[in-house]
């Protein structure tokens, strides 16, 4: 168990990774300092309401990025390639060069151990383009010899609460609209698992220092997330392929992931031995329990 608790800076403090983390390493005692590009937001407000403090800054200023980890112990990196809704070029690019100036920046600054939140598949050269800039972080993290641990989290369940939430129809049936085919199973998580677990990698860096974490708590068919969406609601549900195209003219990079899930099932992760060492880790049931997930 790690005896020095802090302080953790946290990278994108204000998304929902970087406030899961935030949250579970100030339960655990940990001192947090949050990187947030402006002070007075709302989101920001509310980390330092919670107990976390507040270092300004931007990613594209490597002089306040190197401030805020002077005198931290540890850094958690979360990135985003989305610019406002869409996955764009540019935000890809952005998250990239963002993503290997931290890591530079925790090598020279002596950050004795960085957690990363990557992606499963970052290593499978999918030819997604958002996957393989997440690769190339990756890759620079471990060219660099940082003491690192990257997690490589699944498709989120928190997104069953925005783009791929189930609707009711005209019958009142629940209808999860997901284009992913019904024969394949899908490997979900949990956001605040996954902060959970940067937690835990910092409470414990000798188990979790350079090694890589696929993250998953549940992993079940289209057909069985309508259903176990159903039991809760009470309702009868069903699942409805949605056609990649459709999807690709919303987003490209989106409907290239999807493909990829329709031609590349992804194995099965051992959520058997992650709950060993986060024994609450969130089933879909549990997670729509404990969210009280309403349709």
């Amino acid at each position: 168990m790690n005896s020095n608790k802090g302080p953790v800076l946290v990278i994108g403090a204000t998304g929902q990774q970087g406030r899961a983390t935030t949250a579970q390493l100030l339960e655990r005692g940990w001192e947090v300092h949050a990187f947030v590009r402006d002070m007075d937001a709302p989101a920001a407000r509310a980390l330092r309401d919670s107990g976390a403090n507040l270092i300004e800054g931007d990613l594209d200023d490597a002089d306040s990025v190197r401030a805020a980890m002077d005198g931290a112990y540890g850094v958690f990196m979360m990135l985003t390639m989305m610019t406002g809704v869409h996955i764009t070029a540019a935000g890809i690019e952005a998250e990239q060069r963002r993503g290997k100036a931290v890591a530079d920046l925790a090598k020279a600054s002596g950050i004795e151990h960085l957690v990363y939140s990557s992606l499963k598949g970052a290593n499978e050269n999918s030819g997604i383009e958002y996957y393989e800039a997440k690769q190339a972080i990756e890759a620079h993290i471990e060219a660099l010899g940082l003491p690192a641990t990257v997690l490589r989290p699944v498709f989120f369940m928190d997104n069953f609460n925005a783009f791929n939430r189930p609707i009711i129809d005209e019958n009142g049936a629940l209808v999860l609209n997901f284009a992913v085919r019904a024969d394949i199973p899908v490997s979900l998580i949990s956001v605040h698992d996954i902060g959970a677990f940067a937690a835990i990698a910092f409470d414990h860096p000798a188990d979790y220092r350079n090694r890589t974490v696929p993250l998953a708590g549940d992993r079940l068919t289209p057909p069985q997330i309508a259903e176990t969406f159903g039991r809760i609601a009470g309702l009868p549900a069903h699942s409805n392929q949605v056609p990649i195209e459709q999807v690709r003219a919303f987003d490209d990079q989106v409907a290239k992931m999807f493909a990829y899930f329709n031609e590349r099932p992804d194995e099965a992760i051992d959520t058997a031995a992650l709950r060993k060492a986060h024994p609450t880790l969130h089933t879909l049931e549990s997670w729509l329990h404990t969210t009280n997930w309403k349709p």
